[in-house]
């Protein structure tokens, strides 16, 4: 036999042998997924992912019918090798984010390393553990208290800049929340001035819902989950020049907070004064551990990175649904409107200025937030890796290896849980109607073991945002949209898949 014959016979029987064992340590898995109900046929090597090759802005609305196809309260998908099981029980929802099996983020979190490294959005179970309680600190009441002048004035930033839009045609709110809210962010968390909204576009906010589409894109292309692959596309090198730009901005804003904080020194102990001297604020906490060698130079920029992600990208995309809502819905807009004339206690619009004491008595408000995540969850799915077979009840069991796929969007439109899911009622949230509803059943900032941090920080900074701008606009639609017709976008996080757009006139 020819030799060159015979090496090839012998890769391919090697080759041959790592696929049956690797098929058969996978036996467990494949044999429990077909337990599940779900799609088929579950093609070999690709599995189901023909149903979403195609890549589209439908992706979302094509996997809300699929899951809606089933009677069952979790659904099998197999995405090229991985057994991914949607769940929409709440109290199975429950189990997995609150298990030590579950902890852990799903695998494709993997295509975040570039830009997070391992932060807390994106860090291993042991890590971010570890991480966490030493970041939670920056999230004290106190701090938040702290904040409110600054999240107050750059809200009044916005009110000016928005006079252009008055008695004019309906433009994209998003744009102008993203600017706020990054301004807001950097004076706050990270602690150095922020001029966004004045200076005008900005290609860092811009970059922010370009790179997750990004990743989103990459996680639906089986193929490009090769870094070889991927690394020769168009995709890779405009995602190279996204990261380039956001690092850079990070790198710029600590080395500004430390050259800050160094004329704070006092000359005379070289002890650093701060406003308050028992509780720090996020990035100044980063840098204090940082300089012990608790946290590495690379850890405190990639948790930089994820409080970017988490505090701006987020925030600014659920305001902006809060107040299209309101200028979809104007006799929810004038209750909330009321609400504030109460609060004012009979001052003019011109006389009052918020105060952080007014924000606790924003109840109408809050419950408009809440309808509004309820119906636009920040996350529609999120995912945990399955370390250990997991009982969830109901006669079923997440076998180990497999991905759980927290399907929040689907269960908060169900109308198994809800009345008349999609209408918009705030109502629901009054305290009168919470107690009647699932206790988990709605689940706005995650839940479990890695719930959000900075939930308070974010519900804090939209009633000021949002309080603002009803003080002094009338926000309207030219024609109202059902909920059924908002289109979604699939991403990481939730998005319009069409401008938000809407009218202002001032308040007289």
């Amino acid at each position: 036999m020819d030799l060159s014959v015979l090496i090839i016979l012998i890769v391919f029987m090697i080759a041959l042998v790592k696929l049956i064992i690797y098929h058969y340590k996978r036996w467990d898995l494949y044999k429990a997924g077909n337990k599940i109900p779900g799609p088929r046929p579950v093609l070999p090597i690709i599995g189901n992912i023909l149903l979403f090759m195609d890549n589209s802005d439908n992706n979302l609305n094509k996997m809300m019918s699929l899951l809606s196809n089933y009677k069952s309260s979790l659904v099998r998908i197999w995405f090229g090798q991985e057994l991914f099981i949607y769940l929409f029980d709440p109290d199975q929802i429950k189990i997995v984010l609150h298990s030590s099996k579950s902890v852990q983020k799903e695998r494709f979190v993997k295509f975040f390393d570039p830009w997070l490294g391992t932060g807390l959005f994106t860090a291993p179970a042991n890590k971010w553990k570890i991480h966490r309680k030493l970041i939670m600190p920056a999230f004290h009441s106190e701090i938040l208290v702290s904040f409110f002048d600054t999240i107050n004035k750059k809200s009044e930033i916005l009110v000016r800049i928005m006079e252009s839009e008055i008695n004019k045609n309906e433009f994209d709110i998003v744009d102008y929340i993203s600017h706020c809210v990054l301004d807001i962010v950097c004076e706050t968390l990270i602690g150095v001035p922020s001029n966004e909204q004045i200076n005008g576009k900005s290609v860092y906010v811009e970059a922010f819902p370009r790179m997750m589409r990004l990743i989103y894109e990459r996680i639906m292309t089986i193929p490009m989950h090769t870094d070889f692959i991927y690394n020769f596309t168009k995709s890779a090198r405009e995602q190279k020049e996204c990261i380039k730009y956001l690092h850079k901005r990070t790198h710029d804003n600590v080395e500004q907070k430390r050259r800050l904080d160094y004329k704070k020194i006092n000359g005379k102990n070289g002890v650093l004064e701060t406003a308050t001297p028992k509780r720090k604020a996020f990035l100044e906490l980063l840098i204090e551990l940082s300089d012990k060698g608790t946290l590495s130079e690379k850890e405190l920029y990639e948790e930089v990175d994820s409080m970017m992600v988490a505090a701006n990208d987020t925030t600014s995309t659920v305001t902006s649904f809060v107040i299209f809502m309101l200028a979809n819905f104007p006799d929810i807009q004038e209750k909330c409107y009321q609400e504030l004339l109460e609060i004012q206690n009979k001052k003019t619009n011109r006389e009052w200025r918020l105060e952080n004491e007014d924000l606790n008595r924003m109840k109408y408000l809050e419950t408009v937030i809440k309808e509004t995540m309820r119906l636009f969850p920040v996350a529609p799915f999120v995912m945990r890796n399955v370390s250990d077979d997991l009982d969830i009840g109901g006669g079923y069991t997440l076998p180990k290896g497999c991905t759980a796929v927290l399907a929040f969007l689907k269960l908060h439109r169900s109308a198994d849980y809800w009345d008349d899911p999609l209408s918009f009622d705030p109502d629901r949230f009054s305290s009168e109607q919470a107690v009647k509803r699932h206790p988990e059943a709605y689940f706005p900032f995650s839940s479990g073991l890695r719930h959000c941090p900075g939930s308070k920080y974010a519900m804090m900074s939209m009633k000021v945002i949002i309080s603002n701008l009803l003080k002094n606009y009338v926000l309207i639609k030219d024609r109202n949209v059902d909920i059924e017709d908002i289109e979604l976008k699939p991403d990481v996080i939730i998005r319009a898949s069409n401008p938000l757009t809407l009218k202002i006139k001032r308040r007289l």
